[in-house]
Parts: C-alpha cells; sequence; structure tokens
C-alpha cells in the first residue's frame, strides 16, 4: 500500500510543479525577449522614453483631489536616452487616454512625430468630471504612447485621482539641484468656524470668507477655516524656521546631532486662502514635486474640521 501511495504522490506533486515551470520559463522568456529587443533596438539609436510613461504602466496616486473641476495632465515622449545620447532621426508616434464614463477625456495629439532636433514631445490630456466626485472616491485616467516607425515601442501610465478633504489640496513645487522645495497649501472653503466669542459672533457661528476678510488680524485668529497638520523628517527637509508661520504654529522637534529641529508643526488656514511652506533639502539633487513626479508626499498633510467645545 506504501508504494501505491508514493506512486499516486508523485503525479500529484508533478501537477502543482509543471505549471510553475512552464510559468516561470514564460516570465523569464519574455523578460529575455524584451531584454534584446531594447538591446537591438538601442543598437540602432532608437529610444523612445517619457518622463511619466514607463514600459510596465507607471501608476501615480494623487490623494488629495478635490473631486470636482477640470485640470490636466501633461506628459513627455522622448528620444534620448540620458542627456548625452540621443536619437538622430524623427519617431512618429501615436497617443490616446481611457477614462470612465462620468469623466471625459480629451487628448491634444492623438499623433505626432519626435523630431530629431528637439528630442521632445509634449503631450497634454484635459479631463472635465461629469460629476462631483465625494470623499475616497477615485478617478482613473489610463495614457498610453507608442512609436510607430522605425521600431514599435509601447509607453503606458495610470494617473489615479483619490478625492480627499473637500475643499482643501496641497502640492509640492520642486526641481533637481535646487536648494529648496515649496510646500503650497489651498483651503477653498469660504466659511470659517468661530473658536473664541468677539464681538457679536458666538463659539460654533461660521462666517463666510466676505465678510472674514474684514476682520481685524486678531480676530481671524478667532474663526478657524481648517487645521493642518505637517510631519516631516528633518534628515531629509529642513524647514525653513525665519517664516512667521513658526510663530503661527504649535510644534514639537526631534533631536539630530546635538541640535533640536522641527519635524512636526500644526497651525490653522483661514477660509479661501492659501499658505506657503519653505524646506532646504539635504539632497538637492533630488525632486521632490507632488503630484504625479512623487506620488507620495515628503511631507504628510493632516487636514482637520475644526472642532468646537461644548458648554
Amino acid at each position: 500500500m506504501k508504494k501505491v501511495l508514493n506512486f499516486i504522490r508523485k503525479p500529484i506533486v508533478l501537477a502543482f510543479v509543471i505549471p510553475l515551470v512552464i510559468l516561470g520559463s514564460y516570465t523569464l522568456a519574455k523578460y529575455v525577449i524584451e531584454e534584446f529587443h531594447s538591446y537591438y533596438t538601442n543598437s540602432k539609436h532608437f529610444y523612445f522614453s517619457s518622463n511619466l510613461l514607463t514600459k510596465n504602466n507607471a501608476l501615480y496616486e494623487i490623494n488629495n483631489w478635490m473631486g470636482v473641476g477640470n485640470f490636466d495632465i501633461s506628459f513627455d515622449l522622448l528620444s534620448q536616452a540620458n542627456d548625452y545620447v540621443f536619437s538622430d532621426y524623427d519617431i512618429p508616434f501615436t497617443a490616446s487616454v481611457t477614462c470612465p464614463s462620468d469623466v471625459r477625456c480629451e487628448i491634444d495629439k492623438s499623433s505626432g512625430t519626435i523630431y530629431s532636433a528637439t528630442h521632445a514631445a509634449t503631450i497634454t490630456v484635459s479631463v472635465t468630471p461629469l460629476r462631483q466626485f465625494t470623499e475616497n472616491q477615485m478617478l482613473d485616467v489610463h495614457v498610453e504612447a507608442q512609436s510607430v516607425s522605425p521600431y514599435v515601442e509601447h509607453l503606458d501610465a495610470t494617473f489615479r485621482y483619490v478625492v480627499g478633504k473637500q475643499g482643501v489640496t496641497y502640492e509640492i513645487e520642486d526641481e533637481a539641484n535646487r536648494p529648496y522645495m515649496l510646500l503650497k497649501i489651498t483651503n477653498a472653503i469660504n466659511y470659517c468656524t468661530v473658536m473664541e466669542a468677539f464681538d457679536t459672533y458666538q463659539v460654533g457661528d461660521t462666517i463666510e470668507s466676505s465678510d472674514y476678510i474684514s476682520l481685524s488680524n486678531t480676530n481671524k485668529k478667532k474663526c478657524i477655516g481648517q487645521n493642518i497638520t505637517l510631519d516631516f523628517d528633518p534628515n531629509q527637509i529642513l524647514l525653513d524656521t525665519t517664516s512667521d508661520l513658526v510663530d503661527q504654529s504649535t510644534y514639537s522637534t526631534t533631536l539630530i546631532g546635538g541640535v533640536n529641529y522641527i519635524n512636526h508643526m500644526a497651525f490653522p488656514i483661514g477660509p479661501l486662502s492659501t499658505i506657503s511652506v519653505k524646506y532646504y533639502k539635504a539632497n538637492t539633487s533630488l525632486n521632490y514635486t507632488y503630484p504625479i513626479v512623487n506620488n507620495q508626499s515628503i511631507v504628510t498633510v493632516t487636514i482637520t474640521d475644526p472642532v468646537v467645545s461644548g458648554p
């Protein structure tokens, strides 16, 4: 009986192993073919790349989308391997965009040419939501591009927009080899909540932006649009402590090399307001632009409603 069981067991084991071997062989073969194709096309000085699209469908996630309003996505198609190696001939291409049914997408170039004189072609996709998306809902915009001749290469990327706190957005403006970056926070909500009574206003009242503007600076501090909290690593980015924003914030520090550096700060933002926070980069060669270039912000931004205490 023992020999019979062993005889039965071997086919069962093979039934699991053979598909894995086949799958592994297919993956390896696919990799070898792709590498050989890249080697061959590069040997012909053919380069087809992008600053955002890749051969393996790059995913860019924007986590603080407002859920309403038109926006554009721009990217470059390139005929270069790096800053020093280029294709010496024109490369025609096609491009397309795919959106869900509740969004209208238009691409400004469904076909074109990367000319050898410039080695780049810029494509812009215009996105128009046909409804308002609500908090935590997402929208995927899929973009593809393909070279037509002398060789065929395919690139694509998915831009995923996730609705964050309604009315508040943030972005990071940066570029490689620049010593600083800017975090910009915009509150598009047009009212604030009174946290401390003044004049005829009581705690919990709301004040429209048109009336908020006329308040004194002292009373403006008593009416909060939203609360903003920033967390970041001073080993990577250092807050510009000369800003007046530091004096208006509560913050905590961490000890690095015997020196205390701010790593957490919290402050209010008024209605229809924009605040810019400056950071110096430890590694100036990096580019912290968010969203699109990076799908995760180097600064963790938390946005909360003002909470009114009970009587």
